[in-house]
């Protein structure tokens, strides 16, 4: 299949993913999750006890039973398939902050370091000049050059690379074909012709 024809199979996936997500999904839902529906549903297990010989009642009840089971299961395995996608883009966006921050603030670090370097060379130049003035000779001290606080992170330099966040989330998540499936979809948003609530 080729790049394009892909590219329009994954659009059209995900357009009747949106519209199912949008319009379908949610009654579902709502009507599982409808207080009433629940305790009717489990009131109908004692009819299954008292009409035991009925078998008609028992094998409707059962049948009804069943598929609020399927579905219940279903509408459970894609709404926590969901929340782990959500969860780890939110670790994936945390972890991300965390390492501009201490990017940032490891190069505000060094331009501290920097101007007391540049404010201790000025005071050294002063002094020379002073002395030179007075006729005082001077021993002028050995400047220290700014130490470099990237290579002073415990990671090295790999700490500060584009990547690193992802990098290292991989490694530490259990990957599993179906999640890394749907997370894909997920990542890439819904489509343009999709219709809005």
């Amino acid at each position: 299949m080729s790049e394009p024809e892909k590219k329009v199979k994954s659009n059209f996936l995900n357009s009747v993913n949106d519209f199912l997500d949008r319009f379908i999904l949610p009654w579902p839902v709502r009507y599982l999750t409808f207080r009433f529906v629940i305790l009717a549903t489990i009131g109908l297990l004692i009819p299954l006890l008292l009409f035991a010989d009925n078998t008609v009642l028992v094998l409707g009840v059962n049948s009804y039973l069943n598929v609020m089971s399927v579905a219940v299961s279903s509408i459970v395995l894609l709404y926590a398939t969901i929340s782990e996608i959500r969860q780890q883009q939110i670790a994936e966006l945390q972890e991300k902050r965390a390492q501009e921050d201490h990017i940032h603030v490891t190069d505000m670090h060094t331009m501290v370091l920097e101007s007391i370097n540049n404010q201790r060379v000025e005071i050294a130049e002063l002094k020379q000049i002073l002395s030179t003035m007075s006729g005082k000779g001077i021993e002028p001290n050995e400047q220290q050059p700014v130490p470099d606080l990237y290579a002073m992170h415990p990671r090295g330099q790999e700490r500060y690379k584009a990547n690193d966040h992802f990098d290292r989330m991989q490694k530490q998540l259990h990957h599993n074909h179906m999640v890394s499936s749907v997370r894909e979809s997920i990542n890439q948003g819904p489509s343009d012709d999709s219709p809005e609530i």
